[in-house]
């Protein structure tokens, strides 16, 4: 049987990242695909070995440099402080890919990955912000051209996370992308994009983990013990407005807040809130699927409200005019009144109105379109 590589990110302690690399990954083998993630580790790994070759595209800015070497404190400064915590929670993530992901060899480094003698037929990039321009690390890897010439190079929900790119870096990321065989992307952004640098035409196909059911999702999770309803709060860093307004949703329901994170950050008001530090992706399914209600700044928080069918709102930063990844996905399922700007008004009688018959109807199509392009694209 012909086999498959998937190249992704993988690796990074964050539940997005790996439950899409996992979802691909299953999904092609309940299609009958033969395949494995190429475990090649994304430079934020803590494992990773940065040489020359793998210096960005793009120089990262400082705020940039800066916003990672924060991060790595944080989770330096998490794992000392609070070292049960830390080692339950890696534990977790590691046997979620140990018992449930076939995975390659490690390759730590540039220079391995590109020396390493691979076989497959198909190898695929995808998904997650694998394109995104401000990466810190060469995206050479994942425009798959470390694949031999001749082997088919399928890109699927390729995300550049950004709304375009500088015009300046057309002809590298050109180049890049008529390696591909075939071209999906995860927004409607990205099909611009694409067009715009190499003239190509890209298929917009669903994140990976839509292309998993309800039921599929809740196969894998462990249920959360709840004794009574919940308001989820899935926010990466401290956010006064998303805490007041979940403070508003839990004067008008009486529901309990319980926050899913990763790194110490205390809230003002961490008695009314349970904070959970030591989940890994199943346990966080189960949160999921045993909530009431979503609050959430994460985009694969908004695609598991919509899986789990839950009243939710995704709050952006009203700094930032880039939310291509969140807008493309609430046009596709017209719930656009569900994305909040940090700021605005928000109508809790309308909290619970949202059809999920008519979203799904909406999402069935996409995905749909998403399993051809799969099945076009690979030998």
């Amino acid at each position: 049987m012909k086999k498959t590589g998937i190249i992704t990110i993988l690796n990074v302690n964050n539940y997005g990242a790996e439950l899409q690399a996992f979802a691909l990954h299953h999904k092609l083998k309940l299609m009958g695909y033969d395949n494995e993630i190429i475990n090649y580790l994304y430079y934020k790994n803590p494992e990773y070995q940065s040489e020359k070759l793998s210096q960005p595209l793009i120089k990262t800015s400082i705020k940039n440099s800066l916003k990672d070497l924060v991060l790595k404190w944080l989770d330096k400064y998490s794992a000392f402080k609070y070292p049960e915590i830390a080692k339950i929670r890696k534990q977790r993530f590691d046997d979620f890919h140990k018992n449930n992901t076939s995975l390659s060899p490690v390759y730590k480094s540039y220079s391995e990955l590109y020396s390493a003698k691979l076989n497959y037929d198909n190898y695929i990039v995808g998904s997650d912000q694998v394109w995104n321009p401000n990466n810190g690390t060469n995206m050479a890897p994942y425009y798959l051209t470390f694949a031999p010439e001749n082997a088919n190079k399928v890109s699927y929900a390729s995300s550049f996370g950004v709304a375009n790119v500088n015009q300046t870096y057309y002809p590298q990321y050109k180049k890049w992308i008529n390696n591909l065989n075939h071209i999906s992307t995860r927004e409607s952004d990205g099909v611009e994009i694409i067009k715009n640098v190499s003239g190509k035409s890209a298929t917009h196909v669903v994140d990976p983990t839509l292309l998993l059911s309800k039921s599929e999702w809740e196969e894998l999770m462990v249920p959360y013990p709840a004794n009574e309803p919940y308001i989820l709060f899935f926010i990466f860093k401290k956010n006064k407005y998303a805490e007041e307004l979940a403070y508003k949703i839990q004067e008008r329901t009486g529901y309990k807040i319980i926050r899913v994170c990763k790194n110490e950050m205390p809230l003002e008001s961490d008695d009314k809130i349970l904070n959970i530090r030591d989940f890994g992706p199943l346990e966080f399914l189960g949160l999921y699927s045993g909530a009431s209600i979503v609050l959430t700044t994460s985009f694969h928080g908004s695609i598991f409200s919509l899986i789990f069918e839950k009243p939710f709102y995704t709050i952006t930063p009203a700094s930032k005019n880039n939310n291509s990844r969140q807008e493309s996905l609430m046009s596709v399922v017209n719930l656009k009144d569900r994305l909040l700007r940090e700021g605005d008004e928000v109508d809790l009688d309308q909290l619970n109105d949202i059809n999920f018959e008519d979203v799904k109807k909406k999402l069935d199509k996409q995905i749909g379109v998403s399993i051809e392009f799969l099945k076009n694209a690979l030998n």
